[in-house]
């Protein structure tokens, strides 16, 4: 039999138990020493046989003394200990210098005047008394005083009173911060471990969480099986998709060969149109291939010392033709130089697509402002339009693949991948890209170079 089973610590509940346990008992331990040293700090007894019988021969016998110091002598023969002298006529303590601090001396003077030994237990000090003896003419009652046993180093009604609340506080509050991190930090860790997850880093698991054998151990198993099957579906959809988009490029490489041998013998609006939808196709295969090497991490980046200002005006004057035939204009806002290192091929393409996608939804005679600023932490650019725009709660999706916006942007031909190439190009340079909307409603896309 697998006794491990049955081990409380294995189990969350039982830890939590155990725990909580140990912080009530403390609780229950100190309220009991409280009561005992607070509440019951003075108790009459009667005294035992072998202790009150010599008082009472003393009582029997009244020997006199003629003074103090006689009388002192007498007692400290007979017992040990230091002795209260106490006059019966006025109930005056002879020698109140050896009362202790903590010792009321009104308890002296009550229990002189009973006829029986009482035994007085009084803080940390036992009184046993009355002995009647006479000084001189006057009779006295003599108290023997002596102080409680030492407990134990490991009792704690050995502390101080002013150390045992601060003590027991302290037990409690250890014990309480072990139960919560003992529940806090393994889900923390599964915490980080989803965050991660959810960023794209799909070899993300918990490992500590997982070798516990607890229901938390259990969640972190269960989140390691998760993460691995949806990394085996991403990746056979990634091959897939990779092995697809390799497969058609040769087909219509075939395809676009004979439509240019079928255009020389004869041009025709039906041959005009297959070229253009061959082209989209070619279009779309480059950008499919583009993304799935970015999303896995195999593009292979060749960064270099690059002038920004240089490639800006390079993807605008690429660009400025297709501006002209809507009556575009574009503005250029950048100082005279911005040195960078990156792939100049990949950053190219992603603000070229931004900056395509801004003149394919601007409407005529607008204007698409570039804007180039220097940021602590390296160069941020702005490309802003004067388009449709994108609803508020969309602006985040519109960087994923195949995302569509609205009916506005659906009426033109795309392949939905140039926002997704973009943001992927810029986490592979550690950077980031983001869209707001302008005061006129038009797009915003913000590039941070760092």
């Amino acid at each position: 039999m697998n006794w491990q089973r049955f081990h409380p610590f294995n189990y969350l509940a039982g830890r939590i138990f155990l725990w909580f346990w140990l912080v009530l008992s403390v609780a229950v331990a100190g309220t009991m020493l409280l009561t005992e040293n607070w509440l019951s700090q003075t108790e009459l007894h009667r005294p035992p046989p072998h202790l009150a019988e010599p008082m009472r021969q003393i009582s029997r016998q009244q020997p006199a003394f003629a003074s103090e110091a006689e009388l002192q002598r007498f007692l400290k023969r007979q017992f040990d200990g230091v002795w209260l002298l106490v006059r019966l006529s006025d109930t005056q303590v002879l020698n109140r210098g050896a009362i202790p601090p903590k010792l009321d001396p009104s308890w002296i003077t009550e229990l002189a005047q009973l006829q029986r030994p009482r035994l007085l237990t009084h803080r940390n000090y036992l009184l046993l008394g009355p002995a009647l003896v006479r000084l001189g003419d006057e009779p006295v009652a003599a108290f023997q005083l002596r102080q409680k046993p030492e407990r134990p180093w490991w009792h704690l009604a050995a502390l101080p009173e002013e150390l045992l609340v601060p003590f027991l506080l302290a037990v409690s509050a250890i014990a309480s911060l072990i139960l919560a991190f003992s529940i806090t930090r393994p889900l923390r860790e599964l915490s980080q471990s989803h965050l991660d997850f959810a960023r794209g880093q799909l070899q993300s698991r918990v490992s500590h969480l997982a070798a516990r054998q607890d229901e938390l151990g259990a969640v972190g198993r269960g989140f390691n099986t998760m993460a691995q099957q949806i990394e085996a579906l991403i990746e056979n959809q990634q091959r897939l998709l990779r092995d697809v988009s390799h497969e058609l490029r040769s087909p219509l490489t075939r395809s676009q060969l004979a439509l240019a041998l079928q255009q020389r013998q004869q041009d025709s609006p039906a041959l005009q149109r297959i070229e253009q939808e061959l082209q989209l196709l070619d279009q779309l295969l480059d950008e499919l291939l583009t993304f799935s090497r970015l999303d896995t991490g195999q593009y292979p980046l060749d960064k270099q010392p690059l002038d920004l200002v240089e490639l800006l005006q390079a993807i605008l004057e690429l660009n400025q033709l297709e501006a002209d035939n809507k009556q575009q204009q574009l503005l250029l806002e950048a100082p005279q130089q911005a040195l960078y290192s990156a792939d100049q091929r990949l950053i190219g393409r992603a603000i070229e697509n931004v900056v395509r996608n801004a003149i394919k939804y601007s409407p005529p005679d607008s204007t698409i402002r570039l804007q180039l600023q220097q940021a602590p932490q390296g160069w941020t650019l702005s490309i802003c339009d004067q388009g449709p725009g994108v609803p508020a709660d969309q602006l985040q999706q519109i960087f994923a693949p195949f995302f569509r916006v609205s009916q506005v942007r659906e009426h033109h031909q795309g392949t939905g991948l140039g926002l997704a190439i973009a943001a992927q190009a810029m986490r592979q340079h550690q950077g980031a890209i983001s869209a707001s909307l302008t005061d006129q409603g038009g797009l915003c896309v913000r590039f941070e170079f760092r």
